[in-house]
């Protein structure tokens, strides 16, 4: 697994651990491949599961600032096959992985379209899921790694 979390992180993170039956579910539920063995083994190893991560507007490459609640596996389940936008992204390659928490409802997303071990975060729209194909022009690149957003990342509270 690529070393994404760095340990200031590690030590204070007080969400929940995936268990085995949590990764089985997602795995069963989605297509495989949005589940690689390193985001297996970071939902399991991580207290990442309800945890609200905050980014400064000059962190997030949008310019927007976040303020992120990571998903749990039920939760990620449920946005990827019931709700949009990830009824229109989760085909092409997002997972979503994190809820907005100051209530945008734009959720944000893993682009595991390059099979990338270390993958852009991103933040999609919920207002172009009306359109069909979504436009990809309209996805908003908050850091182009998940190990960047996690060096920079403060847990919220």
């Amino acid at each position: 697994m690529p070393d994404l979390v760095p340990e200031r992180l590690t030590v204070e993170l007080a969400g929940a651990v995936a268990t085995d039956v949590d990764v089985g579910m997602l795995t069963s539920r989605l297509d495989g491949r949005l589940i690689p063995d390193w985001l297996r083994s970071l939902l399991t190893t991580y207290a990442l599961a309800g945890e609200c991560f905050d980014l400064p507007s000059d962190a997030d490459a949008s310019g927007l600032g976040v303020s992120l609640i990571w998903l749990t596996p039920r939760q990620i389940v449920s946005e990827a096959m019931e709700c949009e936008p990830g009824l229109s992204v989760t085909p092409l390659g997002f997972i979503p992985i994190g809820a907005c928490a100051v209530g945008s409802g734009d959720p944000y997303f893993l682009d595991l379209r390059q099979g990338a071990a270390d993958p852009p975060l991103v933040r999609i729209p919920h207002d172009f899921a009306v359109e069909q194909p979504y436009p990809l022009d309209r996805i908003e690149i908050v850091t182009r790694t998940l190990s960047a957003f996690f060096a920079t990342a403060k847990l919220a509270g």
